[in-house]
């Protein structure tokens, strides 16, 4: 008789994929492995993010999971993230593949007979070909906006506007790369102060070298 394939559970493919890109990034003091990362103002979040010289984000879906958030993720995701990796258990594959788009990332979690996760690349990404400003400012939370409008001296007038306001005037006056640079900046300054009084869960759950290289 056919044994049933073993089901995998969110904590399992989180902690084999953490363990992971910690051996990837845990010696370059500009990468921060964060989880549970907001975007579009905190209404979803990312499970696991890289944040170095791009910004690559993590979504899993366990056997346990379904895929009907997918599509939204899709959107909110693909609109402020250089990068996407999808991290599903094989049963999710063929139907999550005809949801993201084909610059996703695509990885299989398998169970092994022991219960380990073995993490299987099945498709290799790109980078985002269509980045929206505004979905990457929004990001950042308010002070966060006026301090990267501060870096670029355009906080005049400006430093107890609302976030809109802040939002739209980032977008009015800078460029994207100036945006997007600026972003990750900001999200590596938050990730150090959280994870410093482990205020939440992106701060408690925060590593990587960067965070090491500053802390020590």
């Amino acid at each position: 008789m056919r044994k049933r394939p073993l089901e995998s559970r969110d904590r399992q493919i989180r902690t084999a994929l953490r363990a992971k890109l910690l051996r990837q990034h845990g010696a370059d003091e500009d990468a921060f492995v964060v989880e549970e990362l907001p975007v579009a103002r905190g209404s979803a979040r990312v499970d696991m993010a890289v944040i170095n010289g791009r910004l690559e984000g993590f979504e899993i879906k366990s056997s346990l999971d379904t895929l009907d958030r997918l599509p939204r993720q899709v959107d909110l995701y693909g609109a402020a993230l250089n990068r996407m990796t999808l991290v599903a258990a094989p049963k999710h594959l063929a139907e999550a593949m005809e949801m993201i788009p084909v610059w996703w990332t695509v990885v299989a979690a398998e169970v092994g007979l022991k219960g380990g996760i073995t993490l299987r690349r099945v498709r290799a990404g790109r980078a985002n070909p269509a980045l929206c400003p505004r979905a990457c400012a929004s990001l950042l939370e308010r002070d966060e906006l006026v301090s990267l409008l501060s870096a670029h001296g355009l906080d005049r007038g400006y430093r107890t506007a609302a976030w809109a306001d802040l939002a739209d005037r980032v977008v009015a006056h800078l460029p994207l790369r100036a945006i997007t640079d600026g972003v990750r900046r900001q999200l590596k300054i938050r990730t150090l102060l959280e994870a410093r009084y482990e205020r939440t869960a992106f701060g408690s759950t925060a590593a990587g070298g960067g965070l090491t290289a500053e802390l020590v």
